[in-house]
């Protein structure tokens, strides 16, 4: 038997297996064509997944603007007078304020000028004009407000902090105040109405574009991200650069609720805001020691309380003091130079030894009635922009009356943040009068649906 023979014989007792697997390994160009129909598969299925996810989106907006069409279509918008609730809420406010001016300065208003009505003359006046500029506002058309009013404060706001760094008064380490004779001016207060009203103006005028979905991403994530950052970002850095660290929290706090509740991607808020604002404040605690010590002090059990701890120690003695029904009005005994800034940060303190535990629960009770009518008002307001200022305003009174509260009965370090409608001030008060103006003028106008209207 030749060769050939040989081979071909030996060829033919293989089995099917072997022959299958000797094919395979001699010949590149059979697996090719299998990857290569494999491979086009599998761009076939991702494309048909990205096509019907962007379907999906496309059904998801359609269904929204027909949701929206439809509750256009069964609700009107309603024209009547302000919120009496509202009102009510705000004047008793401002009244019950009044008062505790009145007991917490005497003392301190005798000690440094011998008139016990000094302070309390001041604050009179500061309600008077504040209450002068709510009625005012009260009048004045939303629309002035959507227009160019935002921008302007905006601007005015960050010209009267930088103008604070040169020419500002201080108080400690910080400058804080502008000196205008007969007043002083925070312009960490303006900031707090500017950044109210920036992004409710954004939010408003950008709204199409923010929910875009057929635009690439890189412009989807400025919109929704880079421009509002920027704003919030610019406003907090401003204030923190006058080492205001609580005014910057207590502004950065309001912006990110009006962002989160305006529809910002908060996937893309947190993973950009979050690393900026510990950047910041980090480095800003890093620069100043003072800062870092009051917080440092407030998590060391063996801090001195007589000395390190002087302040809140004396006012969790005030709160303690006040009992279940408090020790009468005018009779606190720690605003006698035991408590400093009795009349303004620590305001609550004598407000809990004055009128005890029932008292500081009747004073919560009265900011909770406060921001549940506002938030109320924000929900029955007409358009975005009016809905975020509502929603915007009414989280700055509630922020801010629980961190003083929360300061007050050392629950966080201590800081400087004012009890709204209740700490002596001018600019603090009279600001947060104009804003109320803003909140009832909001509140003239709102929806209903027609089904309740045909009721009536």
């Amino acid at each position: 038997m030749n060769n050939d023979n040989r081979k071909r014989a030996t060829h033919a007792r293989r089995r099917p297996e072997q022959v299958k697997n000797s094919v395979t390994k001699s010949s590149g160009s059979v697996r090719k064509p299998a990857d290569g129909a494999r491979t086009q598969a599998m761009v076939r299925a991702d494309t048909e997944k990205r096509l019907a996810k962007q379907e999906k989106k496309r059904a998801r907006s359609q269904e929204l603007a027909l949701a929206e069409a439809n509750w256009q279509e069964d609700i009107v918008r309603v024209r009547g007078g302000i919120d009496g609730a509202m009102l009510t809420i705000i004047l008793v406010l401002v009244a019950f304020g009044s008062i505790a001016v009145f007991s917490a300065s005497y003392p301190e208003a005798v000690r440094k000028t011998g008139d016990g009505m000094t302070y309390i003359r001041s604050q009179i006046g500061y309600v008077l004009l504040g209450l002068a500029a709510m009625t005012v506002v009260v009048k004045v058309p939303i629309s002035f407000w959507r227009r160019w009013a935002p921008i302007a404060a905006y601007v005015l706001a960050a010209v009267l902090l930088i103008a604070a760094l040169f020419i500002g008064t201080s108080e400690g380490v910080t400058k804080r105040w502008i000196d205008l004779g007969p007043v002083n001016i925070q312009p960490s207060e303006v900031m707090k109405l500017a950044i109210i009203l920036m992004i409710a103006w954004y939010f408003d005028k950008y709204e199409k574009r923010m929910n875009n979905l057929r635009q690439p991403f890189k412009e989807q994530y400025k919109w929704n991200t880079i421009y509002p950052i920027a704003i919030l970002g610019g406003a907090c850095v401003l204030v923190l650069v006058g080492k205001h660290l609580s005014g910057t929290i207590i502004v950065g706090m309001i912006g990110l609720l009006m962002l989160i509740v305006g529809g910002c991607k908060l996937k893309w808020l947190f993973a950009t805001g979050i690393p900026l604002a510990a950047a910041a404040i980090g480095g800003f605690l890093a620069l100043n020691p003072y800062a870092l010590k009051r917080i440092t002090t407030k998590l060391d059990e063996n801090a001195d309380k007589l000395d390190e701890l002087y302040q809140t120690t004396q006012s969790i003695y005030a709160i303690g003091s006040g009992g279940l029904f408090g020790v009468g009005l005018g009779e606190s005994r720690q605003k006698f130079s035991y408590l400093t800034a009795a009349h303004t940060d620590f305001i609550f303190a004598v407000w809990c030894e004055e009128w005890g535990f029932l008292g500081a629960l009747a004073l919560i009770l009265c900011f909770l009635l406060f921001m549940w009518r506002g938030y109320v008002i924000a929900l029955r307001a007409p358009d975005k922009f009016t809905m975020l200022t509502a929603f915007g305003i009414t989280t700055h009174v509630g922020i801010q009356a629980f961190f003083n509260m929360c300061v007050v009965a050392d629950m966080f370090p201590n800081t400087g943040i004012t009890l709204p409608f209740f700490s002596y001030g001018g600019s603090s008060l009279v600001v947060l009068l104009f804003e109320m103006g803003i909140l009832l003028a909001i509140s003239k106008q709102y929806y209903r649906k027609k089904s309740e209207l045909r009721k009536k």
